[in-house]
């Protein structure tokens, strides 16, 4: 079980006892525990002005060490405003609930979702209850058709057993740009419910569509850039394809990522908003994005001119193959703002009704 360690570096400046920096010094950075011992957990070296920087550690004790004398002893604490979270665990979850894959196939990805577990294993949930409040009324038993709570329960598919926590949570995510990159980009939930599907399971947060929130475009197209896109329907508002043939309209189509987000600005300011379902060539297949925060406006026909083209970070199809080693790169925040359900940041309504 991988937990989120919120890593973060200790970095400072090192000098000899009369206060000089000490340049290219060799600094050992050392933890302790009693079944280890002594365990190096980095070595670095000093720059010219005698400044340092380890890579991100979690919280603890850690020792100090230039040319193998202990120079310090450091209490390292890393933001705890932000809550722990694992790798769910299949008791805890409803396992048949819909693949990234499974919906490209039917285009219907605005169905998609995921979580994060943000309760530990060793709390007896049964005996103690669950960390976070949570409404106990059954929602699966509502009836009233525009009541928000019913269809959040249609969306996950409750249980008379299934409670939300009247807590709701921000998400975010590093992910690396590459295998091998130092560089990374930042994908944002907001405001979401934390979900217990069992009577003894532990809290899970929800990671869909819905409460995407993009972050700054990726790549963009300007309106006299965008001249050669065409944009075509195809039997409904829902699934469009964007075609081009520039030269920056093959960069943005190198740049696009199954499960990324294009905004399409038309003329008289309208927008729409797609879910990247795939390429063929230069043909961008898109599914209309339902989202309470960014909603799309009817296309006309014939199609409306497109004058800007956005492209934002979205999903991606392994985020859900959590590992220990990108479990780490999620955090996980009480969001105080949306805790009144008459403003909430979204609405399962409005997305029920549409899906």
């Amino acid at each position: 079980m991988g937990s989120n360690l919120r890593s973060k570096s200790i970095q400072g400046y090192i000098t000899d006892s009369a206060g000089n920096i000490l340049r290219n010094a060799q600094i050992v950075i050392k933890t302790s525990n009693p079944t280890t011992g002594s365990v190096i957990v980095d070595s670095i070296k000093s720059d010219d002005n005698g400044y340092f920087i380890s890579s991100p550690l979690p919280d603890g004790t850690y020792d100090i060490y230039e040319s193998g004398i202990r120079i310090t002893r450091t209490y390292h604490i890393v933001d705890k405003s932000k809550i722990q979270c694992y790798k769910p665990n299949e008791e805890n979850y409803i396992t048949t609930l819909t693949s990234f894959t499974g919906l490209l196939n039917i285009e219907k990805l605005n169905n998609f979702k995921c979580f994060l577990q943000i309760e530990p294993e060793f709390i007896d949930i049964f005996q103690f209850g669950n960390i976070f409040p949570i409404y106990d009324v059954d929602i699966s038993g509502i009836v009233d058709s525009e009541n928000e709570l019913l269809n959040i329960a249609k969306f996950f598919n409750f249980s008379e057993d299934s409670r939300i926590t009247t807590t709701r949570f921000d998400i975010e995510y590093f992910a690396p740009l590459t295998s091998v990159s130092s560089q990374y980009k930042r994908i944002r939930w907001a405001g979401v419910p934390g979900i217990r599907f069992k009577k003894d399971s532990r809290i899970l947060v929800p990671i869909d569509y819905f409460s995407l929130v993009p972050s700054l475009p990726k790549f963009y197209i300007g309106s006299t850039q965008s001249a050669d896109i065409e944009f075509d329907p195809i039997t409904s508002q829902d699934i469009v394809i964007i075609t081009g043939s520039s030269d920056i309209y093959n960069e943005m189509t190198a740049k696009i990522s199954i499960g990324d987000i294009l905004e399409l600005r038309l003329v008289d300011s309208d927008k729409w908003f797609g879910i990247v379902l795939g390429t063929d060539g230069s043909n961008i297949i898109l599914e209309r994005w339902r989202s309470s925060r960014y909603l799309s406006s009817t296309i006309n026909n014939p199609p409306q001119i497109i004058e800007k083209v956005l492209l934002y970070d979205g999903i991606f199809q392994n985020i859900f193959d959590i590992d220990d080693s990108n479990n780490e790169r999620f955090t996980v925040a009480e969001n105080i703002y949306a805790q009144d359900g008459n403003s909430e940041l979204y609405n399962y309504y409005y997305r029920y009704q549409l899906v």
